[in-house]
């Protein structure tokens, strides 16, 4: 009755939202001109997922903290000059 549900496993679905929000904002970057956005989100993408050993688990702590990175450091870069 309702067992089957009990093994349900959430983490591709919740890995494939994350993919899919990262690859939206890397398109919104290219295609608005926000060249340094796009630039900080790839570069640190690269960076946390070489370090990381190029594992899953290290895939989807890249394209967080690239997402985050690619949204916060644009804005207090630009706000220093």
């Amino acid at each position: 009755m309702g067992i089957g549900l009990a093994h349900m496993d959430f983490t591709p679905l919740f890995y494939g939202v994350v993919m899919f929000l990262g690859l939206w904002s890397m398109w919104h970057k290219i295609t608005h001109g926000q060249i340094l956005g796009f630039t900080i989100e790839v570069s640190v993408f690269a960076l946390v997922f070489i370090l990381h050993g190029g594992t899953m688990a290290g895939g989807f702590a890249a394209m967080i903290c690239a997402l985050l990175a690619g949204s916060i450091l644009p804005r207090t870069i630009r706000r220093n000059k």
